[in-house]
């Protein structure tokens, strides 16, 4: 839901870091990332201003920058254009995405315990 920016964007338009300890999990939900600090400032867009417009700095990021709900919230709506051989989907309120995601392990009882179990490789024998 946040966004964030690549640290090479940070420093090709030398904006000013901010110091943050801030650790993301990513959607595997096995690795996260430490976020090594975040940058306030002026973002325009096609001619439009967000002033003050705070993006987590995100190493080893997949694109320049990423923009999350924190952005996408100000705007009635987005356009994203595929080049596709259909016409236009509409879809409105994306609410699920900010959707809180269910507890796996809700059900258990606190004397549960794990079972260790080998692997079952399947094989011709």
């Amino acid at each position: 839901t946040e966004s964030f920016v690549h640290p090479a964007t940070v420093r090709r338009c030398a904006l000013p870091i901010h110091p943050v300890k801030h650790k993301i999990e990513l959607a595997s939900g096995s690795h996260s990332v430490q976020i090594t600090g975040c940058c306030i400032a002026d973002l325009t867009v096609q001619g439009r201003v967000f002033k003050n417009f705070k993006r987590l700095i995100l190493p080893h990021l997949c694109a320049p920058a990423l923009y999350g709900l924190d952005f996408q919230c100000n705007l009635q709506s987005l356009t994203l254009k595929f080049g596709g051989p259909l016409p236009p989907l509409t879809v409105f309120g994306l609410a699920t995405l900010k959707a809180d995601p269910p507890s796996l392990f809700a059900k258990l009882t606190p004397d549960c315990k794990p079972v260790a179990t080998r692997s079952r490789r399947y094989s011709a024998q």
